[in-house]
């Protein structure tokens, strides 16, 4: 067979063929199927302190952890996450071992807390005397407080303030 000299036509699919491959590696697949089943394999608390951030070529995944006491916790329970792991692949040579390194800028942003909700505006006076009105039987004074709020809130939202 002759050599190809760099300026003889190329298919597209062998150009499409070299492209894909410089952007995916081997085992890129799995190590999505690690991740997906991480929390099953050691909780659903851990995703938040490590979690799987590449696979070698031999098969071990790294798992970055966001501090030493987790890699050192995790790396106790090496054998047993990995027999979890290859249960939830279906395949045992999927995940020949683990590492856990200290790495926690690798690691997810777990979510953001919501904002705190705004205040209440105060109800109106109409609306507090008519709440007044209907709560005047609770005998608890704390409880008859909280609960005129709530029915004040909600007669101005039915008949507008």
């Amino acid at each position: 067979m002759s050599r190809r000299r760099r300026r003889d036509p190329v298919g597209i699919g062998d150009l499409l063929g070299r492209a894909t491959r410089s952007f995916t590696r081997p085992g890129d697949s799995v190590l999505t199927s690690v991740r997906a089943s991480w929390p099953d394999a050691t909780g659903p608390g851990t995703v938040n302190h490590a979690y799987p951030i590449r696979r070698s070529r031999a098969g071990v995944v790294t798992v970055a952890c966001s501090d030493a006491v987790w890699a050192h916790e995790l790396g106790m329970r090496e054998e047993e996450i990995t027999a979890r792991l290859a249960t939830a692949l279906g395949d045992p040579d999927a995940v020949a071992g683990l590492r856990f390194v200290v790495a926690d800028h690798a690691l997810p942003r777990a979510d953001e807390e919501a904002p705190p909700s705004p205040a209440l505006p105060d109800p109106g006076p109409d609306a507090l005397r008519r709440a007044g009105e209907v709560t005047a039987h609770i005998d608890d004074p704390e409880l008859r407080a909280v609960i005129m709020r709530m029915a004040a809130r909600s007669m101005e939202r039915e008949t507008g303030p």
